[in-house]
């Protein structure tokens, strides 16, 4: 309706003037003289300026899908393409009559990538030393590079301390004497140092920089001294964006951070006040992608550095020294089964068979029942079956056993057939025990020496033994270096108390190499039912709370395979805030199955479970003799030491963390888990005795 309107009164006025009167139409004049200047001032703007003769207004097309009208000619625009780019900017002056005329000018524009936020993190505003996250899973990882097969994203394998004993090896400790150091001057320069005490640890494939032999990687003598420029950019590449902060990190003159790959630039995964995670390309091998973890938190295991305390008030103590049930004024309990998260065996009671002062000693115990307390399961005779009915064995636990890797709650180890009938005659099989109050995922893996050849072979049998029929037998198959390379399939039992085959269909596996067997057995279901084992953990909880000080625990600890003894501190908001972000500080943990091997950890949002920042010193005489497990908790920093000499493992604390409130003391003995491992099949009792708890401010 309103353009036929329009339409209307244009005719109208077309009409009125073919009779001529009183009505005088202007001549249409072109715009003539048009001058366009352009104005770098920096930082991405560009002023305009435009004129012309009889010109009534002016339109910007600034190149870059963006523009502006206006009468007086002149605009201003900011790009913000990071780079040196080159637009071409039109400019049309034009009358009211719809005459116009144009110029067309080329603007370079340069424009420096810059992320404040991350130079903050990286420099505290001024200046900062990260150190390899040695004592952390992940501080060494290797995954394929930016494109798997089809475009598909791989994610790396992270690789625990343990995994690859950096520090424990004079082939590669000198990795973990690294220090690195970002800068950034007043005037916003970075610049970045890396103190590697003179020697580097090169990947084999770069051994030639240093003219080294050795068929594998190695500390070379390889200086880095001197300061290097760092240039923040944008990533680019197949990157997904919940998988890296978008922002990498190019040095000059070849800097490189801790482990040489060849490579000078790092894609900056994720990065905090304390922690900092890399991913770098190896200039060697294009297909491969390295991980580092870095912490400025200073995390140092098997340090030599003596514990001068600071606080020698005692405020808070138990010695113990009244027999009965421990004191109610300092000690509650925690009751239950399953650990809470960690898939122990063991359910906490309050009986004096688990927990009891006596002989001036607390005394807490774990017990076996003798009773089953769960599921168990026997497996055999692994084998690899092709279509044509070619057979080839996986393992058959006749010969060496495998190593036995559990979780969840489960435990499983090689045993005498206990019943060597039907199908299944043969003399040693596995036993598979899920424990009551296991995680529905609980069961074990181990690894083999050669990939799974699915080429040749189709499936798999396995013979079984189930206590009852209808029960879950899934089978993982894995690649050992990329846990995310895996196939899955499930079968069913369909007899009781008696061995059958069971078979998996492996032929829709991709092709991987698969080099872990893992198996979980009654699949999706926790058991039930009278608790295999038992044991006690009291708590301070309500009673003492403190923050800051130096807690001592002088305790002697239980030696059997499975147990797993802990003293330990945990955040009193755990009720509100959940864990980890309440914090838990661990002053001592021991497992039987590594005796007197004992370790501390610190779990906090970023770095909880197995990504705790943990210290580990041997104890010769932990499981037969009394040692003093101490912490010294301040506002600047968390050390651990035994027997009040050199400190094993140190933390620098800040306002950022949760160690910086009310914590309460707990004491336990676990059995089996993701810490405790295996239980031993013979396990009665054993006890962790506690001469006192003293803490002082």
């Amino acid at each position: 309706m309103k353009k036929l309107k329009y339409i209307m009164v244009s005719l109208f006025a077309v009409l009125m003037s073919c009779d001529g009167d009183d009505i005088d139409i202007p001549a249409s004049v072109l715009p003539s003289n048009l001058t366009v200047s352009a104005q770098n001032m920096g930082g991405g703007v560009v002023n305009f300026t435009a004129s012309a003769t009889n010109a009534n207004y002016y339109h910007f097309d600034f190149g870059d899908g963006s523009s502006a009208l206006d009468t007086s000619g002149e605009a201003s625009k900011t790009y913000d393409m990071i780079g040196d780019n080159t637009y071409t900017v039109i400019v049309t002056a034009g009358s009211t009559e719809g005459k116009k005329i144009s110029e067309t000018l080329d603007v370079s524009v340069s424009i420096a990538f810059s992320d404040p936020e991350t130079v903050a993190f990286l420099t505290n505003d001024s200046s900062k030393t990260w150190f390899l996250a040695a004592a952390q899973p992940g501080h060494l990882g290797l995954g394929p590079a930016r494109e798997g097969i089809d475009g598909d994203w791989w994610y790396p394998k992270w690789y625990s301390a343990s995994a690859f004993e950096k520090c424990g090896s004079d082939d590669s400790d000198c990795l973990c004497d690294d220090e690195l150091t970002f800068s950034v001057d007043a005037t916003g320069v970075l610049s970045y140092t890396l103190d590697n005490k003179g020697q580097t640890y090169f990947n084999v494939g770069h051994k030639a920089v240093v003219g080294g032999a050795a068929d594998m990687d190695f500390c070379y003598d390889f200086d880095t001294t001197g300061s290097k420029s760092v240039v923040l950019s944008e990533v680019t590449g197949n990157v997904p964006e919940d998988q890296t902060t978008g922002i990498q990190m190019s040095f000059s003159d070849g800097g490189f951070m801790g482990y040489y790959v060849g490579s000078s630039t790092y894609e900056i995964l994720s990065i905090s006040d304390t922690e900092l995670y890399v991913r770098t390309y190896d200039t060697e091998n294009a297909d491969l992608a390295w991980y580092h973890k870095f912490t400025a938190t200073a995390a140092v295991e098997g340090g030599d550095e003596s514990l001068e305390t600071i606080y020698t008030n005692l405020v808070w103590s138990d010695e113990f020294d009244v027999d009965g049930a421990p004191n109610p004024a300092n000690w509650g309990y925690d009751l239950g089964a399953g650990g809470w998260g960690n898939g122990e065996a063991q359910e906490y009671t309050d009986a004096a068979d688990n927990v009891i002062v006596e002989d001036g000693v607390l005394k807490i115990t774990a017990r076996g029942s003798g009773a089953v307390g769960g599921a168990v399961h026997y497996y055999d005779d692994i084998t690899l079956i092709a279509t044509g009915g070619e057979t080839l064995s996986v393992q058959d636990f006749e010969s060496s056993a495998p190593v036995f890797t559990d979780f969840g709650g489960a435990s499983t180890a090689v045993i005498d057939n206990p019943d060597a009938s039907g199908v299944n005659t043969s003399g040693t099989v596995a036993e598979s025990t899920k424990n009551s109050g296991a995680e529905v995922w609980a069961g074990s893996f181990f690894d083999i020496a050669a990939p799974l050849d699915l080429a040749t072979y189709s499936s798999m049998n396995i013979n079984t033994w189930s206590p009852a029929t209808g029960a879950v037998v899934r089978l993982k198959i894995e690649n050992q270096a990329n846990s995310e390379e895996f196939f899955e399939v499930d079968a069913t039992t369909s007899a009781a108390e008696s061995w059958e085959t069971l078979s998996f269909d492996l032929s829709g596996a991709p092709a991987f190499n698969y080099d872990r067997v893992v198996l979980f057995f009654d699949f999706g279901v926790s058991p039930t039912g009278g608790a295999a084992y038992t044991s006690a953990r009291i708590k301070s909880e309500n009673l003492f709370e403190f923050a800051y000080g130096r807690v001592e625990i002088r305790a002697k600890l239980p030696s059997a395979g499975g147990t797993w003894p802990a003293l330990w501190a945990l955040g009193a908001n755990f009720d509100e805030v959940g864990w980890p972000a309440t914090g838990e500080i661990d002053i001592m943990e021991h497992v039987g199955n590594n005796n007197n091997t004992v370790s501390s950890a610190l779990h906090y949002p970023g770095n909880s479970g197995g990504n705790a920042v943990v210290g580990t010193t041997p104890v010769e005489t932990a499981t037969s003799e009394f040692h003093n497990y101490t912490v010294e908790w301040t506002p600047d920093s968390i050390k651990f030491v035994v027997d009040d000499q050199l400190i094993h493992n140190s933390f620098v604390n800040n306002a950022t963390t949760p160690f910086n409130s009310d914590f309460f003391l707990i004491m336990n003995v676990a059995m089996g888990g993701t810490l405790g491992g295996a239980i031993d099949p013979a396990f009665t009792e054993d006890t962790m005795e506690v001469d006192y708890v003293r803490v002082y401010q």
